[in-house]
């Protein structure tokens, strides 16, 4: 009985192979193996065509039930070529081992159609979409999308190395590395809210009006004796640079079905407003002479076009090289593949959330630009806060709908003009308070607050770190090419380079934790364990020899009080580790040192209430992938840290812990539906020996900052009743973290 067998070919490719190299073909899975060669019916020299056979076999079969019986087959070719030479010969038994690991053909292709656009190769002009009895589609052979375009050509993996080599020589000519950029809350912070064009529109006019002003001759003495009318908005200043956009209804898709008053963004197109981060111009100019930048951004096409066209009119920084999420294949993740699918050893990414990339070692994490208070990342209704596996992934529309309808909040709820209010209203309040009741009252001039403000160095620290990524990236290359050390080669890779910058933060550092992780749960398993080390420190679950820092959430634990007495020991918050972390520098313990005398009550309340009594004890090394860290896990174990009883601290019950619940994962510090006014003033009643309250006493922080429970209760008033309970959302820590990494 004869069986015609066909099935794909199989190729492989180094990277030094050229267009011309040979293809080596292998036998197919399918095959009924052992298989003896019968006859090999293409001899080498000869040229065959697609469907041509190749050689006969035979092979053993036995029915069910039945006697076993020899069977025969066949094997055609699935491309066109000169046979080159066979590694197989009439007689010869090869098993299923075999086949896999050799080839058994070799054959030379006139094209490989390495490059295809539109279903045609580029390099032949063959149809590639013609489909036959063989079943191998020619344009499996390209399948590698590498241009910033959703329409751009396919190539091969043969093609992708060829090309990825020769970029990677002339970026080394050059002495250049490639940078990934995200734009929203790394470069810019963008928001759809109304408010902010209005508050433009009275800035503008406020300055038009005070030049016409001092073009009349008047002197500002005179214009003291105006009414507060005349005051120009106290949000302009910090709102000069903004650029601002329309896109139309055709950049976000088809219309959902619109519930309330009024017409959907769909349907009328959307005013955006970009605020450049400060020091944009300087960062990317001196990023430019030392990488080949790439945008990459989960906006839409027509979004980050307008967005590069404000911060690179010309054109000279990204050239083009732009990546949004109608090309990227995805709206969630975000993958270094998809521009280097073959070598990422050049490659260097900064953006404010490392979820996305999956902790990639070529990763440089920024920390969230939150320009427009509240807003958090304009693109983030895609981005997942925490993954889920036992849900079903949204469709497309689905996604791109709840993102509509988030910028449609925005337009809407006007959240800016509403924080604005309340600042004022508590800025008024506090006003009142401090006239006393026999003062004279004399009318004092009294200038609003402004709700924003441009306050940020955060690209200063990054152009540091990309300085030295690129300075030791092509010290080891001059070092590899003049031969003066062999490790030279090894160290020519990014993804080695910026973890070991990152390992080298806490190094030297031995922590042992304070009431962070459930009485139920290993020390070692957690998630702040893990980034510790990640970052260079050595970690204990008890006081041992050689600890150099506490790191608690609470004061009066047995480890706080023990470490206090201990010379050279450091009692510090887990603030202090959170900080170290998301600015990749070890910090001055200073302003986070834990006063072991410090009333419970004057602590500023954001840690975790869990027994400290941990019998474990473990030391770790530094070696870790940040990769291997799991932010669901953190979630589990403040859970479980939640549901644990606490005999020791019955007697507090009544004490009452605050816990900020962000609303936006890529904007730590932004509370949910709380003002925002207290959340950026704390209550000077605050104990001065708190961290926290020492913090932004720190020139240029970039960090947020927390909420106290006195401050709670004074802005609160009104929902004391509710209070009244235990409120705790979460570790605090494991918060942080989560939060400042995305």
């Amino acid at each position: 009985m004869m069986i015609r067998h066909s099935g794909p070919l199989h190729s492989e490719s180094a990277t030094t192979m050229t267009e011309e190299t040979p293809t080596e073909i292998f036998l197919p899975p399918s095959f009924p193996y052992p298989i003896k060669i019968s006859s090999i019916d293409a001899p080498s020299s000869s040229t065959v065509q697609r469907g041509a056979r190749l050689l006969s076999y035979s092979f053993q079969s036995t029915p069910q039930g039945g006697r076993p019986e020899t069977r025969f087959g066949t094997w055609d070719s699935a491309i066109d070529g000169d046979i080159q030479s066979w590694n197989a010969k009439a007689g010869d038994v090869i098993t299923a081992a075999e086949a896999r690991d050799e080839p058994v053909v070799v054959i030379q292709e006139p094209c490989k159609h390495g490059m295809q656009l539109g279903g045609l190769c580029v390099l032949c002009g063959k149809d590639m979409t013609n489909s036959d009895y063989i079943g191998f589609s020619d344009t499996s052979r390209a399948s590698i999308q590498m241009t910033h375009s959703a329409n751009g050509p396919t190539v091969s993996l043969e093609e992708a190395q060829r090309i990825e080599r020769e970029t990677a020589e002339r970026l080394v000519k050059a002495r250049k590395l490639s940078l990934i950029v995200d734009l929203d809350q790394t470069i810019v912070h963008a928001t759809v809210d109304p408010t902010v064009g209005e508050w433009i529109a009275e800035g503008e006019a406020w300055e038009e009006k005070h030049q016409q002003r001092n073009g009349n001759g008047v002197q500002p003495d005179d214009e003291s004796s105006e009414s507060d009318d005349e005051e120009c908005n106290p949000n302009w200043e910090a709102l000069r640079d903004v650029k601002k956009f329309r896109l139309g209804p055709e950049s976000f898709g088809a219309p959902y079905e619109v519930k309330g008053k009024g017409k959907s963004i769909e349907q009328d197109g959307c005013m955006y407003y970009i605020k450049p981060r400060p020091g944009w111009e300087t960062f990317l100019q001196g990023v430019a002479a030392k990488y080949e930048m790439h945008v990459y951004t989960m906006g839409t096409r027509a979004y980050a076009e307008q967005v590069c066209a404000a911060i690179d009119p010309d054109g000279k920084l990204f050239g083009g090289r732009l990546l949004s999420r109608d090309e990227s294949g995805s709206l969630t993740q975000k993958s270094l593949q998809r521009l280097f699918p073959c070598d990422t050893s050049m490659v260097v990414i900064i953006d404010d959330r490392g979820d996305v990339w999956e902790w990639s070692p070529n990763l440089i994490k920024v920390v969230p630009y939150d320009f427009f208070v509240g807003i958090g990342d304009i693109n983030s209704a895609f981005i997942p806060k925490a993954p889920t596996s036992n849900l079903p992934p949204s469709s497309t529309q689905a996604l791109i709908t709840q993102n509509s309808i988030a910028l449609e909040a925005q337009v809407e709820g006007r959240p800016l003009a509403k924080m604005q209010e309340q600042l004022a209203d508590s800025d008024d309040t506090a006003k009142e308070k401090e006239v006393s009741p026999t003062h004279d009252h004399k009318q004092t001039s009294h200038h609003k607050k402004a709700l924003l403000k441009s306050q940020d160095n955060e690209l200063e620290r990054v152009a540091k770190l990309l300085d030295e990524v690129h300075q030791r990236f092509f010290d080891a290359h001059d070092a590899s090419s003049s031969n003066k050390r062999k490790r030279g080669e090894d160290e020519r890779d990014v993804t080695k380079i910026i973890p070991s910058i990152r390992c080298k933060v806490l190094q030297g550092v031995h922590i042992v934790f304070s009431s962070l992780f459930p009485m139920d749960t290993k020390p070692e398993s957690s998630e702040v364990w893990k980034m510790a080390r990640t970052f260079g420190a050595k970690c204990s679950a008890e006081l041992v020899e050689g600890i150099t820092h506490v790191v608690a959430a609470k004061p009066g634990t047995d480890k706080v009080n023990h470490g206090s007495k201990r010379p050279g020991v450091k009692v510090v918050w887990a603030q202090w580790l959170t900080d170290c972390i998301t600015l990749w520098r070890r910090l001055d313990e200073s302003p986070y040192l834990m006063d072991p005398g410090v009333d419970r009550e004057s602590v500023l309340t954001h840690g975790v209430v869990v027994r400290d009594k941990d019998k474990h004890h473990h030391e770790a090394g530094n070696e870790l992938e940040i990769g291997e860290i799991d932010w669901n896990d953190i979630n589990d174990e403040v859970d479980a840290a939640m549901n644990e009883s606490d005999d020791d601290e019955e007697e507090d019950a009544g004490y009452r812990y605050r816990v900020w619940d962000p609303d936006d994962e890529s904007a730590p510090g932004t509370p949910r539906k709380r003002t925002r006014s207290r959340s950026v003033t704390p209550s000077k009643s605050v104990d001065g020996g708190s961290p926290e309250l020492k913090k932004r006493k720190l020139e240029g922080s970039t960090l947020k900052e927390t909420v106290s429970a006195m401050d709670a209760e004074e802005e609160d008033d009104e929902e004391e009743e509710e209070e009244d309970e235990v409120e705790v959302d979460d570790d605090f820590l494991a918060k942080e973290l989560e939060e400042d990494w995305g």
